[in-house]
C-alpha cells in the first residue's frame, strides 16, 4: 500500500512538471485570440487629442483591478486608475508588444514590452520604453479583462535629484528630532477634502531624507489622495532663534503652504492654512504612536472659525 501511494505521488508530480514545461499551453487559441483583440482594441482608444480614460479603463480592466506602476503605491479600482491615467500628458504613440501569453482556466498572463511617446504641452516629446506583466481574468460572460497590471521603464529615472546626507555633525538635539520621519513609508487610510465630502481611500508613499546641509529634512509624497493623483515636496526645518519648527510644502494641487510643526515624544502636529467649502480653513495633521516601524495619523479641519471636524485618518508603516 505504501509503495502504491508513493507511485501515485510520483505520478502526480511528474504530471505537474510536464504541464509546466515550455510549450504545454493551457490556454486555447480562441482565448489567446480574445486577449490579443482586447489589447488591440484598447490601444486604438489612445487618442493624442484626448483619450477617454473612463472608457479605456472600463474596456480593459476588471472593476477591482490593481495597477502596479513605477514610483508610486498600488492603485486599485477603476475610478482611481482613471484618475491616474488622467494625469498623463497626450500620448502620440503607444505600441505594446506581447512576448509571452499563456494561462489555465479563467486566468491568464501576458508578458511584453512597450514603447510610448508622450507630448507634454509646451515641452519636447518624450519617448519611454519598458516592460510589463498582466494577469487576466475571464468573467462569467467569458470576457477577458486585466486584473493586475504591472509595468516599469527601462530608462533611468529622470527629474530633479535632491542632494542628501546624514544629519550634520553639529546638529543640536532639536534638529535631530526631525530624524524621526527619515526613511521610506507607506501611508494608508481614508480622507475627505472637507467635512461634507465622502471619505475615499488614501494610498501614498513617503520618502524623507536629510538635505545636503544635514539640518533640514526633505520629504516627497506620491500616490492617490482623495481619489486623485497627488504629489508634494515638504521641507521640515528648525529655527534656533525662534525655537520653532516649520513645514514648507509645494503640492501638485497648486500653491505653496508654510505650516507650523510641534514635536513631542512620539507625536508630531502640523497646522497650516488651506481652503475648504470655498472658505479659509486650518488643517491639522497629527501623527501619533510614532516608532521606527510606523504609527497612526489623523487629519482635522476648522472651516471659517467653526468647530474642529475629523476628515481623515489611518496608519503609516516603514517600507522594509
Amino acid at each position: 500500500m505504501k509503495r502504491l501511494l508513493t507511485l501515485f505521488v510520483i505520478g502526480i508530480s511528474c504530471a505537474a512538471c510536464v504541464a509546466c514545461q515550455p510549450g504545454a499551453t493551457g490556454l486555447s487559441s480562441q482565448h489567446q485570440a480574445a486577449i490579443r483583440k482586447a489589447c488591440d482594441d484598447a490601444v486604438k482608444m489612445v487618442n493624442p487629442q484626448k483619450t477617454d480614460w473612463a472608457a479605456y479603463v472600463k474596456l480593459y480592466y476588471t472593476e477591482d483591478a490593481t495597477a502596479l506602476a513605477s514610483n508610486m503605491p498600488p492603485v486599485q479600482g477603476r475610478a482611481a486608475m482613471q484618475a491616474m491615467f488622467g494625469t498623463f500628458p497626450p500620448i502620440t504613440e503607444f505600441k505594446p508588444e506581447i512576448v509571452e501569453l499563456d494561462g489555465r482556466g479563467d486566468l491568464a498572463y501576458v508578458r511584453g514590452n512597450y514603447t510610448m511617446t508622450l507630448a507634454p504641452p509646451g515641452a519636447p516629446a518624450v519617448t519611454d520604453k519598458g516592460k510589463y506583466v498582466e494577469v487576466w481574468k475571464k468573467d462569467a460572460d467569458g470576457i477577458w479583462k486585466v486584473n493586475y497590471d504591472s509595468w516599469s521603464s527601462d530608462l533611468p529615472v529622470p527629474g530633479l535629484l535632491v542632494p542628501t546626507r546624514a544629519p550634520a555633525a553639529g546638529a543640536g538635539a532639536e534638529v535631530k528630532k526631525l530624524g524621526d520621519i527619515v526613511g521610506r513609508w507607506q501611508i494608508d487610510g481614508t480622507f475627505k477634502p472637507d467635512p461634507k465630502s465622502p471619505a475615499v481611500p488614501v494610498a501614498l508613499s513617503l520618502d524623507c531624507q536629510w538635505f545636503a546641509s544635514g539640518l533640514e529634512v526633505v520629504c516627497a509624497y506620491g500616490g492617490v489622495l482623495a481619489g486623485q493623483p497627488y504629489q508634494s515636496v515638504d521641507v521640515y526645518s528648525y529655527d534656533g532663534k525662534t525655537k520653532t519648527y516649520s513645514d514648507y510644502s509645494v503640492a501638485t494641487s497648486g500653491g505653496a503652504t508654510l505650516g507650523k510643526l510641534t514635536i513631542q515624544l512620539g507625536t508630531w502636529v502640523h497646522v497650516f492654512d488651506t481652503q475648504a467649502e470655498g472658505k479659509p480653513a486650518k488643517q491639522r495633521l497629527t501623527m501619533t504612536n510614532m516608532s521606527p516601524d510606523g504609527g497612526d495619523w489623523k487629519s482635522e479641519i476648522v472651516v471659517a472659525g467653526g468647530a474642529r471636524a475629523p476628515v481623515g485618518g489611518g496608519k503609516y508603516a516603514k517600507v522594509k
